[in-house]
């Protein structure tokens, strides 16, 4: 019998966090590279983790140590590989804390297929790394990763739809493993598509990201002991989601603005900045005006709202760093002042982002205090 208020131990909540702080940190290091132009400071890939410390050449360690962008880029990539067996180890134990050994079991063969396929993907990549040999897509192997991916988080729905305790959680978790897959991917061909392709995948990579992020995010949020005491979903709920989605909408957009400065995206952003602040305020201060919402809440609201005032000011100081020099945005040279400014305007927007995003999950009607039934 499982009494607890989580659906899952206190240790899977603790690792979901800490999951989200690496994810956070793979994000900054992600904006430096964009921010200091380092997406092709070395052209091959897939790299193992370990790939400068061990099999890499002499001048590849070399650089590693010496070349600021040879240095980033690599740097995001082992953050990279980190973050994904986090994501691992977070999906496998969500799934083995299912109460349900019907769906358990079956589950974690279907993700032990999942990871097996990717990481036989990955293998075959390995094999034509060399830049000047065209990639040939495994697709047995992509098979055997979606089929895999498919057939466990169908189990999460019918679960899900049951009404079983936990099954949303397990739908995100496993919908998080599928989607750090992708996007190691996105920001691999990047790399061995850009003479094909140039850099236009990077900012597909970098918009992605967040959505990385927010599963990652309510995954923490969905493990973490339920507050307030209503029934019911919270009547802020639909403001909530609301404000998550115009923030999703805004770091698009930014994305789009880093990436290619054309007019329509920077009238965009700014539009949507002014949206975005104006129902993020009066949401903040509905929730703390209710008694329900602001125990629900915790200190979600209060950080959202601080994080907004210094995404403001960092979005004024990356503007005037990009385009208030009197020339065109493309030739201004990227000192490590605007570089830093600009990555951190871009991370703390992510930090909005999932605020957000945990805000909405957290007003979420609380799960029955009742306890579960294990199946023989």
């Amino acid at each position: 019998m499982n009494d607890s208020p989580r659906p899952v131990p206190r240790w899977l909540h603790v690792w979901a966090v800490l999951t989200v702080c690496a994810t956070l940190a793979l994000l900054a290091l992600g904006q430096f590279v964009t921010s200091f132009g380092a997406g092709m400071a070395d052209p091959v890939w897939p790299t193992e983790p370990w790939y400068v410390f061990s099999t890499a050449s002499d001048a590849e360690k070399a650089r590693f140590k010496e070349d600021f962008a040879f240095f980033i880029e690599h740097t995001h990539r082992i953050v990279g590989f980190t973050v994904g067996g986090l994501v691992t180890i977070l999906a496998l134990g969500i799934w083995l804390y299912d109460p349900k050994h019907a769906t358990k079991w079956p589950a974690l063969l279907g993700l032990a297929a999942l990871l097996a396929g990717y990481g036989d993907l990955h293998r075959q990549l390995m094999a034509q790394r060399d830049p000047g040999v065209p990639v040939e897509v495994p697709f047995g192997a992509i098979r055997t990763a979606a089929l895999g991916f498919v057939f466990a988080l169908t189990l999460a729905v019918r679960s899900y739809f049951a009404g079983a305790r936990g099954a949303g959680l397990r739908v995100v978790a496993t919908l998080a493993l599928a989607a750090v897959m992708v996007q190691g991917l996105l920001g691999g061909f990047r790399v061995k598509l850009n003479e094909l392709v140039g850099t236009d995948l990077a900012a597909y990579h970098g918009v992605f990201a967040q959505v990385v992020l927010a599963l990652l995010v309510s995954v923490a949020a969905l493990t973490g002991k339920p507050r307030g005491s209503g029934r019911r979903d919270c009547a802020y709920l639909p403001y909530a989601a609301l404000v998550a989605a115009l923030m999703f909408v805004q770091i698009a957009l930014g994305a789009w603005v880093r990436h290619f400065p054309a007019a329509l995206p920077q009238r965009l952003h700014f539009l949507t900045a002014f949206a975005a602040t104006a129902v993020t305020v009066w949401l903040v201060l509905a929730v703390r005006r209710d008694p329900d919402a602001r125990d629900r809440a915790g200190w979600i609201a209060k950080a959202l709202a601080h994080l907004l005032i210094l995404q403001l000011i960092l979005g004024v100081e990356a503007w005037m760093a990009r385009f208030g020099q009197y020339t065109l945005p493309e030739l201004v040279p990227v000192t490590p002042q605007s570089g830093a400014i600009r990555s951190l305007h871009a991370l703390v927007g992510s930090g909005v982002w999932a605020a957000s995003v945990a805000l909405a999950v957290r007003l979420r009607k609380p799960p029955a205090p009742a306890a579960d039934k294990l199946a023989a």
